[in-house]
């Protein structure tokens, strides 16, 4: 159980701490709400949307401005690893758990080991060696457009928007358990790269480029202050798991995309927590 969990558990301990110890979240969103509702949004054009996928991946885009982390660091690459076997046919239906097995490498396929012994398990949608393709075609792709302090042209902030998407989708994997319909499966797993990238519209590519573009245009001068990336805590463990977007400056910083133009005493709570 995450914090976010704990937070959106109205009977959670945690969640009943953080509400009465900060009981004055209203005297924030006074302030904030009619700034930002005097400010410009960008509105999607159709519906339904995608607005968590989306601002997930926005989150990576972001951060790719800031610096370049190594894709294993990442926890997209820990989603991605949920595909390399089917860990909905595992024993009582649970998500192989791949933070707690060694993996040894046996014809580019690893045969995770418990305690010693081999653990049978089928082979997923995602081979790892697809897997790897795609980590190492991301890793081609940063190296080449140089994403870091600098505004990109357009061609190049879409080709990064569509990876961006697609680890937004494996993190997804991650911190929900939703295989079934994860739109990495559906209507069926890719067989290709192109494939890959092209599971996330055009439209919605638009719409993480535009908002990307707008965060550099505002707040490029963050970019050269000292910053630490998804950052935890030496207190993450104790509520279940609790990583952040990123800390410029000493400042810890949430992503939100959203069309509300209001900030919400739940980010407030998140934050503090």
């Amino acid at each position: 159980m995450s914090l976010t969990s704990h937070l959106k558990d109205p009977r959670s301990p945690i969640a009943q701490f953080i509400r009465q110890r900060f009981s004055r979240s209203i005297d924030i969103t006074k302030v904030t709400n009619p700034q930002l509702r005097s400010s410009n949004t960008i509105k999607p054009a159709t519906h339904p949307w995608p607005y968590d996928k989306i601002g997930m991946a926005l989150d990576y885009r972001i951060r790719y401005s800031f610096a370049i982390t190594p894709v294993k660091q990442l926890v997209a690459w820990h989603g991605a690893l949920h595909f390399i076997t089917k860990p909905w046919e595992n024993e009582n239906d649970v998500p192989f758990d791949w933070d707690e097995v060694e993996q040894e490498g046996i014809e580019g396929f690893p045969i995770p080991m418990v305690n010693g012994q081999f653990v049978e398990i089928a082979q997923g949608p995602y081979p790892l060696k697809f897997i790897m393709s795609f980590f190492d075609s991301l890793n081609t792709t940063l190296h080449t457009i140089q994403p870091i302090g600098r505004r990109l042209e357009q061609d190049e902030e879409r080709v990064l928007a569509r990876y961006c998407f697609v680890l937004a989708l494996f993190e997804e994997v991650f911190r929900t358990n939703r295989y079934r319909d994860s739109l990495l499966l559906m209507p069926a797993p890719r067989k290709s790269l192109d494939e890959l990238l092209a599971i996330s519209e055009d439209a919605w590519i638009d719409d993480l480029s535009a908002l990307s573009t707008l965060f550099y245009d505002n707040y490029h001068h963050l970019l050269t202050q000292p910053h630490v990336l998804n950052p935890k805590f030496s207190g993450s463990p104790d509520v279940g798991g609790a990583d952040a977007d990123l800390v410029v400056d000493g400042c810890l910083i949430d992503i939100k995309t959203s069309i509300s133009a209001q900030i919400k005493a739940e980010y407030l709570y998140q934050l503090a927590g």
